[in-house]
C-alpha cells in the first residue's frame, strides 16, 4: 500500500463505504447505482454478521437473507465466502493511505515517537471501529494476496519510519536501519494481532507493553552509535 493525498472524492479510513474502482476482489464490478447499493449491502450484511458471530456465522445464505437479496445476487458479485473474505480485507488495506496521508502531514511539526505514538493509537481505534475485519485477521482468514497487501503496509511504514528517525537523530541511511524499522513495526503488528485476539477491544495489558517495547526498542536505536551518522569535521 502506498500513501496518497488526502481528497473528499474518497470514503475515510473509519468507513464502510466500498470505492468500486480500487476493489480486485469482486467477481463484477457494479456499474449502475442500483447494482453499487446493492453490492454495499451484501458487504455491510457480511461486515454485520461477522461482528456479530465470527467467521462460522458467515455463508452466501446468512449473507443474502441479511441483506434482503436473492441468493444469485450475492454469487453474482462474490464468487465465495473466500471472496467476500478478501473484500472486506481489501477495503481496510486501501484505507492505511488515510493513514499514511496522517503520518506524512505530521513529518515537518512532530517528532518521530509522537509520530509512533500517532499511529499505534490509530490502528487501535481503527481495530476497536472495525470487528469484521478484526475477526478476519485474528483468526489467520487472510489470503496470501491479503496477507501480501498489509505486509505492504507494514513495510510502507517502516520505511516512513525509517526516513523520520534518519532525519531527525542523524542516523544513517543503510540496511541496518531499514532492518530495525522493520523489525519495530512487524513488532507491534504482531503484539496488536496478539492483543486483539485476547480481547475484541483490545487487551489493556499487552497494548501498554507493546507500545513499552517498540519505543525502547526504537530509542536504543536511535541513540546506538552503529546507526548513527559520523560526525563531520571542520
Amino acid at each position: 500500500m502506498t500513501g496518497s493525498s488526502r481528497t473528499t472524492a474518497r470514503p475515510s479510513d473509519e468507513s464502510n463505504q466500498l470505492n468500486f474502482a480500487e476493489l480486485t476482489s469482486l467477481r463484477s464490478t457494479p456499474q449502475q447505482g442500483r447494482s453499487k447499493a446493492r453490492v454495499q449491502a451484501m458487504y455491510d450484511a457480511a461486515v454485520q454478521i461477522l461482528a456479530e458471530s465470527g467467521i462460522e456465522a458467515l455463508t452466501m445464505n446468512a449473507i443474502a437473507e441479511r441483506a434482503s437479496v436473492p441468493i444469485g445476487t450475492v454469487y453474482q458479485f462474490f464468487e465465495d465466502k473466500s471472496a467476500v473474505l478478501d473484500t472486506i480485507a481489501e477495503r481496510r488495506n486501501r484505507s492505511f493511505a488515510f493513514v499514511l496521508a496522517d503520518m506524512e502531514a505530521m513529518l515537518e511539526t512532530h517528532d518521530w515517537r509522537d509520530i509512533f505514538e500517532f499511529v499505534f493509537d490509530r490502528m487501535v481505534q481503527r481495530n476497536r471501529n472495525d470487528p469484521a475485519y478484526v475477526a478476519i485477521w485474528t483468526g489467520h482468514h487472510l489470503s496470501s494476496r491479503m496477507e501480501r497487501e498489509d505486509d505492504d503496509n507494514i513495510e510502507a511504514t517502516a520505511a516512513f519510519l525509517q526516513s523520520v528517525m534518519a532525519r531527525q537523530e542523524g542516523l544513517l541511511t543503510s540496511d541496518e536501519l531499514a532492518i530495525a524499522c522493520r523489525v519495530a513495526t512487524m513488532s507491534a503488528s504482531a503484539l496488536l494481532q496478539l492483543a486483539f485476539r485476547l480481547d475484541p477491544q483490545g487487551d489493556p495489558d499487552t497494548l501498554r507493553q507493546a507500545r513499552r517495547m517498540v519505543l525502547l526498542y526504537l530509542n536504543n536505536i536511535a541513540s546506538d552509535p552503529l546507526y548513527r551518522q559520523p560526525r563531520k569535521i571542520t
